[in-house]
């Protein structure tokens, strides 16, 4: 039984103490930790100080404050005992628990001493270089829509092909040294791989071309991406609990990774695969390949992505995000968002619930590349019916690594006349708009702030492609000249700059920033005595 399985059902199996809300917070608290660190060991201390989680609490939900909520929370992890362990440090008290749900083993009962080999590493390492496996013939970064994307075991092996010489692996990061042992492992000759899961090739059942027909039937039955659990269930009749069930997850994952009419589509936890003709996600406005470029600038976030590492995040919509119906995988939200299976994966297809209007859809996650940004796709149709640009979004990640919950702050009936493109005419309009989301108001677009939109055109692409020159056609949109008519000079705060540049292209308010403080771009001023005030003065 693997790991995972193990967990499951300890889970199941587990019971908490107390009353009903104490025993509730409790298998929350565990709920939320495990979820944390869904890839430790079974029996690994996972640690959060009480104060951290007390404020979470507070902020998702009310009432309570952080202090109220301190009490709470120790008064309910000190009923289950039997689950944590409330550890003191300086004047910090630590929450500790193990993903089975038991308080974490002493420190000397981890040591594993019955495969310690003491006199063999009293000696250096000695160098050692991973093998280089053979050139390949290179593979576009991003592929159009049009264009056939490169087959996972292509991407696995692209990516491992790169010469390694670790001198200590004592200076190498987690990610670096898991990284370094797929690549090993990689070159290994009898040794199948995908993902995580490894094993002897000798060992790992075999697919024929009539199975790999069944899986694709079964697919295009179903039209939509399925994980490798379902199709062992559903086609195989494998089930997953079972003790065979790991090799053959890893045989189908493997061997549909070389059949080039399979994608992979999952992510760590549940792996998926789709076929060419079915994709769930309707096509954006915008070709993918250009909206990559237009969250190009994301690409400077890249060492801050922590995927994964939080449960719930906040999103304020602009108007490109809106009318689009995209999000950008920033630091913020890819903190909810899964991370890639492997190196080359460039897309993962994901599923979001809106509890409030009972609807479920897909959406397409496209990982960062070399020179594009990632974001998602597939919300053009919630976000046209149920919001407006500006409004206050909530992602929540589910147990389910595919799975989120998209929430909105449902308010009483608003109508405002609201920025918008007339796509027949290629002009900008403001139309009278209902409304019932919670918004923000520095980043809703009223005739009322901005009445000079009204009538503009949309860009041209050579334009949006310069970020100094779509600031500078933004202040002349919405600044106000306190120059002269012969010689003007614009003047305008940064969230309206932020709220306006964003109706062309996606830009944040760190970027917009850096730009107008920038020494190379002199027309651009800052106000010395006014935050986040700024000039522009065009040059003749």
């Amino acid at each position: 039984m693997s790991d995972t399985t193990r967990s499951l059902t300890a889970d199941a199996e587990l019971s908490f103490r107390g009353e009903v809300s104490e025993r509730e917070l409790a298998e929350r608290v565990h709920a939320l930790l495990r979820a944390s660190a869904r890839f430790y060991p079974l029996h690994a201390p996972i640690r959060v100080p009480l104060r951290v989680l007390a404020e979470h609490f507070a902020s998702i939900e009310s009432p309570g404050s952080p202090d109220e909520w301190l009490t709470r929370l120790k008064h309910a992890l000190e009923v289950n005992d039997h689950v944590f362990a409330l550890e003191v440090s300086g004047d910090e008290v630590i929450v500790a628990t193990t993903r089975a749900g038991t308080p974490p083993p002493a420190p000397e009962a981890l040591i594993d001493t019955a495969h310690q080999l003491p006199h063999r590493f009293m000696e250096p390492p000695p160098t050692v270089a991973v093998p280089v496996a053979r050139p390949r013939r290179a593979e576009p970064e991003l592929p159009p829509a049009e264009e056939t994307a490169p087959t996972a075991t292509e991407q696995v092996e692209k990516a491992a092909a790169v010469e390694t010489l670790v001198e200590d692996i004592g200076q190498l990061s987690d990610e670096q040294l898991i990284e370094a042992v797929r690549a090993a492992l990689a070159q290994l000759p009898g040794v199948v791989g995908f993902g995580d899961l490894w094993a002897p090739a000798d060992i790992v059942p075999r697919l024929s071309r009539g199975d790999v027909r069944r899986v694709r039937e079964y697919i295009a039955e179903r039209g939509e991406p399925l994980t490798d659990t379902e199709i062992l269930e559903d086609v195989f009749r494998i089930s997953v609990t079972s003790l065979e069930a790991l090799l053959h997850q890893l045989a189908l994952d493997a061997h549909l990774a070389t059949e080039n009419e399979f994608e992979f589509v999952g992510v760590p936890g549940a792996h998926a695969w789709t076929i060419r003709e079915v994709n769930p996600v309707p096509a954006p406005k915008r070709r993918p390949t250009d909206i990559g470029q237009d969250y190009r600038f994301l690409l400077e976030e890249t060492t801050t992505l922590r995927p994964g590492s939080e449960a719930v995040v906040d999103h304020v919509l602009t108007f490109y995000e809106h009318f689009h119906g995209v999000l950008p995988y920033n630091a913020a939200l890819a903190a909810v968002l899964p991370d890639r299976v492997f190196p080359g994966q460039t897309r993962a297809i994901l599923q979001f619930e809106a509890q409030q209007t009972h609807e479920t859809f897909f959406v397409e996650l496209r990982y960062p590349t070399s020179n594009r940004g990632g974001f998602l796709f597939g919300f053009e149709s919630f976000f046209a019916s149920n919001l407006v640009a500006g409004a206050l979004i909530t992602i929540e990640r589910k147990e389910d690594p595919r799975r989120f919950v998209i929430d909105y702050l449902p308010i009483s009936r608003q109508e405002r006349r609201l920025l918008a493109l007339d796509e027949k005419q290629r002009r900008y309009i403001f139309r009278p708009t209902v409304y019932f989301c919670a918004v923000q108001d520095s980043m809703l677009l009223t005739e009322q702030r901005f009445p000079r939109f009204a009538g503009q055109q949309p860009l041209d692409e050579r334009t949006r492609r310069s970020y100094e020159r779509v600031l500078e056609v933004t202040f002349e949109r919405i600044g106000e000249n306190v120059g002269t008519p012969e010689a003007p000079r614009y003047m305008a705060t940064l969230d309206d700059l932020v709220a306006a540049v964003n109706v062309e292209r996606p830009l944040s308010a760190e970027k917009i920033r850096e730009i107008l403080t920038s020494p190379d771009f002199t027309q651009f001023e800052v106000d010395p005595e006014v935050e986040d005030l700024f000039y522009f003065t065009p040059h003749r």
